[in-house]
């Protein structure tokens, strides 16, 4: 049955009733050692997760911005520069969308007549460092491209069920030694203070 899940909290939770923890988070800023030990991990396993599958409902298409290209006539005549133009052996580069957390395919723009599959061609991508920074971009052969990508889906009301599942799972799993391992260290301060309780009582 599909699982509803409106904030994180309610992620985490269902990972936790997963994994057996008898306790829930009220949200990931409550303090609790659960929350505590979900705010660590929960955007790296979630942008982790899109990354690794082609998710429908996380796809996005965009014009690709143009940063850098080659000489329209090769570097026979024009030494390459790495301000005005690309990584060798690639064209044309461009930036990385902001939201995107994987580039699926670079597309040529489409022409006239419609074509529902257009070709990918082959791309990579690189760090480059734009304006005194350094930035994810695309790097390919393909003039005007179109960039398909995986969005970075921070809403948990945007996603589907399996993606939920998923992902919830996910977190299960790497959060249970970690709240395994603060049980037994809480379990042996407790121990600790029986025991200097009953040295004091026993010297006084």
């Amino acid at each position: 049955m599909p699982v509803s899940t409106s904030s994180p909290a309610d992620v985490i939770n269902l990972s936790l009733r997963r994994i057996g923890y008898d306790r829930r988070v009220g949200s990931l800023l409550d303090g609790s050692k659960a929350a505590s030990a979900a705010l660590d991990l929960y955007a790296q396993t979630r942008d982790q997760l899109l990354r690794k599958g082609d998710w429908n409902f996380a796809s996005g298409m965009v014009n690709g911005t143009l940063q850098k290209f080659a000489p329209p006539g090769g570097y026979f005549d024009t030494p390459w520069d790495p301000a005005t133009n690309p990584q060798q052996p690639w064209a044309f580069q461009y930036a990385y969308p902001t939201d995107a957390v994987k580039i699926r395919a670079v597309r040529p723009q489409p022409g006239f007549l419609f074509d529902p599959l257009p070709t990918p061609t082959l791309f990579d991508t690189a760090n480059d460092t734009i304006n005194g920074a350094s930035e994810m971009v695309v790097l390919c052969n393909t003039e005007s491209a179109v960039l398909v990508y995986t969005r970075r889906v921070t809403d948990p009301t945007a996603w589907d069920s399996d993606f939920v599942e998923s992902l919830a799972s996910a977190i299960g799993r790497r959060l249970a030694p970690i709240l395994a391992n603060m049980e037994i260290v809480k379990m042996e301060a407790q121990d600790e203070a029986v025991s200097q309780a009953i040295a004091a009582a026993v010297q006084g």
